[in-house]
């Protein structure tokens, strides 16, 4: 049986949190010991991701990625300080592989892979360069990234990024993220009920919706804007934002500005997400920059027509015209065109919802993607 740790920092609980569950939930537990080794920040009261992982039976290990709460206070020496216990914890728990996920992951465990003369693999999902401190990370990332024996991209668009920085293709293996696709018609339509009443909504009105992380490269600005030319065409129209994130409280103030609120409505994080997607009747993913989004495939997956920026892997998942629809990103008024498109030809919203599905299914199976995994494991850890 091969030991295997999957080092990560499940910061919010997103697209690369719910994948790595997956990754948990269905892979080969008779071949794969798979220990979780989480980073973890000392000023969060909660983590959804370690919730669930003890719902899935595993045991973990985890890792402070500071001394300190949130202050002004500085902890210089925490890149060293981390790799010395992810050190530790590889050495005590005889880790025959690596597997790690996100910049800080890579960072202390990519360069002590080396060391220990342990095989590793990372999932690259991205690089976000909004601030300077990110900018950094996404650099130092790069340079951690040459020391992998395999890296996963979860798009095309990442293997090209990787490519530039001078990695060799031949380290480089594109594998898209999955999604379950099983759900219950009954429970669908009782859900949508549910939210729909509980927001006092009537079924003429068209219920937009965006799921995930409020923050700059997300978009979410641009959305805003497009309801703002809906409201001004007089569609009865409104939005979800599904989420929480760094950009809220300057999103919530715009949404003020712009004399919106009634009309978009800031539901906060939500643990269940697929509670709230049967009530929307399109799905809107105005992202910057992207890999393989997961909020996107689950919508699909639910069936829902999406309007999605032609961003990063994006256009590998979304046909425009057959089973969604791609507009340019930070580009309101196309986005606006898009949604009232939808919204004034049902049969063509239905069909886009349909053949969304159907896509997902056939393509981004979690059976699928389990298996590529597991076929990497068991590659590198054999080279």
């Amino acid at each position: 049986m091969k030991k295997v740790g999957l080092v990560m920092t499940p910061v919010d609980f997103g697209g690369a949190e719910k994948v790595s569950l997956f990754l948990l939930k269905y892979i080969n537990r008779k071949i794969f010991d798979v220990l979780p080794i989480v980073l973890v920040r000392p000023w969060e009261d909660e983590n959804v991701f370690i919730e669930k992982l003890k719902s899935l039976d595993y045991q973990y290990c985890t890792i402070p990625v500071a001394l300190y709460t949130r202050s002004k206070r500085k902890d210089p020496l925490r890149i060293i300080r981390c790799s010395k216990i992810l050190w530790s914890i590889a050495k005590d728990k005889d880790i025959d592989l690596l597997h790690t996920n996100g910049y800080f992951a890579d960072i202390i465990g990519l360069p002590l892979s080396k060391v220990l003369g342990i095989p590793i693999i990372s999932t690259c999902h991205g690089f976000i360069t909004n601030d300077i401190k990110l900018g950094m990370y996404s650099f130092l990332d790069k340079k951690a990234l040459l020391f992998a024996d395999k890296i996963i991209a979860v798009s095309e668009a990442i293997k090209r990024e990787l490519l530039q920085v001078g990695i060799k293709e031949t380290l480089i293996e594109v594998i898209q993220n999955c999604v379950e696709t099983k759900n219950d018609l009954i429970v669908n339509l009782k859900s949508r009920n549910i939210i729909r009443s509980r927001l006092n909504c009537s079924e003429k009105e068209m219920i937009v919706g965006y799921t995930g992380r409020l923050s700059e490269e997300k978009g979410i600005k641009y959305l805003i804007d497009a309801i703002t030319f809906l409201q001004e065409a007089n569609v009865l129209i409104r939005l979800l934002l599904i989420g929480d994130g760094s950009q809220r409280v300057q999103l919530e103030r715009y949404v003020e500005e712009k004399s919106l609120c009634g009309k978009v409505i800031f539901t906060g994080f939500q643990r269940c997400v697929e509670n709230w997607l049967p009530a929307l009747d399109v799905f809107v993913l105005p992202s910057l920059t992207e890999g393989t989004p997961m909020a996107l495939l689950e919508a699909m997956a639910y069936g829902l027509p999406v309007v999605a920026s032609k961003v990063g892997g994006v256009p590998d998942i979304i046909k425009s015209g057959t089973t969604g629809i791609l507009v340019r990103p930070g580009n309101a008024q196309e986005i606006a065109d898009a949604i009232c498109m939808l919204y004034k030809d049902e049969e063509l919203k239905l069909k886009l919802g349909k053949e969304a599905r159907l896509t997902v299914q056939a393509q981004y199976s979690v059976e699928n993607w389990i298996k590529r995994i597991e076929d990497e494991y068991l590659r590198v850890a054999a080279s």
